[in-house]
């Protein structure tokens, strides 16, 4: 089988998916219409009746948003186990390197643009919130960069704890652990190459933050590569 076509499948099964489709459909509504009714109720200055309701319904919304954008990810990629997608696959002649990959970059895509549909275009429909002065700005571009990175490096560590876990609801605990660990070793390294402090400049605070994810991914998408292909499928 082409890897071109199971790029391809995997691409139409998650579009085919109808219980996250209908789920990321109801959250964007949601998210767009308890962001606007928050905003009005913050400009107006009117705290309570329907924008109370409503502050609480975005509240819930974001709450579940957040966990949505963790599950996501963890459910296209588990299935392969569950059903046995991936033994069929390496049966068929594709090798588990090549598979991994596909299967990454097709994750990884739709977690992106699940990012962008739940967060990105609810915030820009809605514009500034400028609730108890928290403002969601990005000041510079490569603050988006950094961004991006930190999304990656938490997506590679979910895909790894998937593979070790083949899938099972430990998967949880496994990616809580790892991220702990790679925080615990890496966050005192990269502060002392790059002689972070609290009055250093933004410049020096994305650069060590941007290096310390690109390591992230670069690590656990080897650790990723390595476990399938000594695992037993």
């Amino acid at each position: 089988m082409e890897l071109l076509n199971v790029f391809k499948m995997e691409i139409f099964k998650n579009i085919n998916d109808r219980t996250n489709l209908i789920i990321m459909g109801i959250l964007l509504v949601l998210n767009t219409v308890g962001g606007i009714s928050v905003r009005n109720a913050v400009m107006s200055r009117h705290g309570f009746g329907l924008g109370e309701t409503m502050a609480t319904v975005f509240g819930f919304s974001i709450f579940a948003t957040v966990v949505f954008l963790f599950a996501y990810p963890y459910q296209l990629a588990r299935m392969d186990y569950k059903n046995k997608v991936m033994s069929l696959m390496i049966a068929s002649g594709v090798s588990r390197v090549q598979y991994y990959f596909v299967k990454t970059g097709a994750t990884l895509l739709f977690s992106l643009a699940s990012f962008i549909l739940l967060v990105l275009i609810p915030f820009t429909i809605v514009g500034e919130v400028n609730l108890a002065d928290f403002h969601f700005v990005f000041n510079d571009p490569m603050d988006i960069v950094v961004a991006l990175s930190v999304f990656s490096s938490a997506f590679f560590i979910l895909m790894t704890s998937v593979i070790l876990m083949k899938g099972r609801a430990s998967t949880i605990f496994v990616f809580i652990g790892l991220n702990w660990l790679s925080s615990l070793i890496l966050s005192p390294i990269m502060r002392t190459l790059f002689d972070v402090g609290w009055n250093s400049p933004d410049s020096a605070w994305r650069a060590m933050y941007l290096t310390n994810h690109l390591i992230i991914i670069v690590i656990f998408g080897l650790l990723g590569v390595l476990a399938i292909r000594k695992q037993d499928l």
